[in-house]
């Protein structure tokens, strides 16, 4: 995540996600990063029983019995936002 090696974390926040018609919320790690994502783990997937189709980059599971797909913005969406 960053070059400084090992990371101690001592924060934490409760985070609301909305993507969509999707919104959960999480309590996420707060640690320094040198990128602009939310990393959702190993926890979230599990949890959620997503699917990842690694050639679309596209993220599948189901939620309050409803299937969400989350696509990645394409370049110029990422530039809007």
């Amino acid at each position: 995540m960053n070059e400084e090696g090992d990371l101690t974390v001592d924060k934490e926040v409760k985070l609301s996600l909305f993507v969509g018609n999707y919104k959960d919320n999480f309590l996420c790690d707060v640690v320094p990063m040198e990128v602009c994502h939310i990393l959702l783990g190993r926890s979230w997937q599990f949890d959620k029983k997503i699917t990842h189709n690694g050639l679309t980059n596209d993220i599948t599971f189901t939620h309050k019995e409803k299937k969400i797909v989350l696509y990645p913005l394409t370049p110029s969406q990422v530039v809007e936002n």
